[in-house]
This record gives C-alpha cells, structure tokens and sequence, in this order.
C-alpha cells in the first residue's frame, strides 16, 4: 500500500481558529491522518481502495479531519465503511448543501455522484475507515481548500455539534 500522511502543517486554512492551528504546528506539528491506499491504473470499471487512520484531536473547539475532496470526475461515487473508533462524514454539494452522518464501527456510507465529502474524529481514539472508489475517480482538493466547505463540527459541551463555516466562500 501506498502510504500518505498528513500533518497539521500540511492543512493551513482548513481550521478555523487560525492561532490555535499555528501555534500547535509550532508545538510538534502532529500527524492528523495516514492513508494506506491500494491503486490501480486509472481506468473505468476497476475499483480503488484505501485505509485511513485519523487521529483525535481538536483544533480550537474544531474536531481533526481530512482534508475532504470533490472527485477530479465529478460523477464518480464511493463507499465508505468505519472499522474502529467514532466520527462521521461531512458531504456537500457544490452548491453548499450539506449532511452530516455519524459513524461508528459497521457504519457503511454512501457518497453520492457530486457531493464533496470529509471524515472528522469526533471521538477519543484513532478514527479507523476503508474507502472503496472507482479507479478513475481522481481527487479534486483545490475546490475544497479554496472554498472550504459550508458546515465545520465542533465540540460545544462535551458533544459533536455541526454548525455554519464563518470561512466559507460560495
């Protein structure tokens, strides 16, 4: 497997608390989240899969998660399927329609054709899922880190809450 990982400083402008984000990169820079992924060439009709272990944490009040991408092509789904700990996908549409599902392990999610999608560790240990995708999916970042997405997940009270992005850009 191919073997990714991102750190805090690799995720300037995701977070909202921009001090609370510099000063823990300053601090040891943790690692956020590792990806294993097993790819095939890029052609219709084989399938991609990878594993991901996002680790918990907060940024300010606002939970660690992955960057979150569009597919290069749009029209492409995916099946996610947590294996271990707690959290939940955050999906939008370009327009900035936006859900957010809990997962805990045995959760399966289905990430419908044109929705950008993002998992958040909501939880106190690794965040651990298997993603299935197609092999000529492709993965569009730039719209997110640009744009960002229209909700954030915060801890307000001890709890998961999904409230509206001060950051976001139509």
């Amino acid at each position: 497997a191919k073997k990714s990982v991102r750190r805090l400083s690799d995720m300037k402008g995701y977070f909202i608390d921009e001090e609370a984000w510099k000063k823990m990169v300053e601090e040891g820079d943790p690692v956020v989240y590792e990806v294993y992924a097993i790819e095939q060439e890029e052609k219709e009709g084989d399938l991609n899969f990878a594993t991901t272990v996002l680790y918990p944490g907060k940024v300010g009040n606002e939970f660690f998660m992955t960057k979150g991408h569009y597919h290069s092509k749009i029209d492409r789904a995916e099946v996610y399927f947590a294996l271990k700990g707690r959290g939940g996908m955050l999906l939008q549409t370009p327009e900035g329609e936006a859900r957010f599902i809990e997962m805990e392990p045995g959760t399966i999610v289905y990430v419908p054709p044109y929705w950008a999608h993002r998992t958040i560790n909501t939880g106190e240990e690794p965040f651990i899922f298997l993603a299935l995708y197609p092999a000529d999916a492709g993965h569009d970042y730039g719209t997110i880190a640009e744009k960002g997405f229209s909700r954030i997940v915060v801890e307000e009270d001890g709890k998961a809450v999904v409230k509206d992005n001060p950051k976001w850009k139509e």
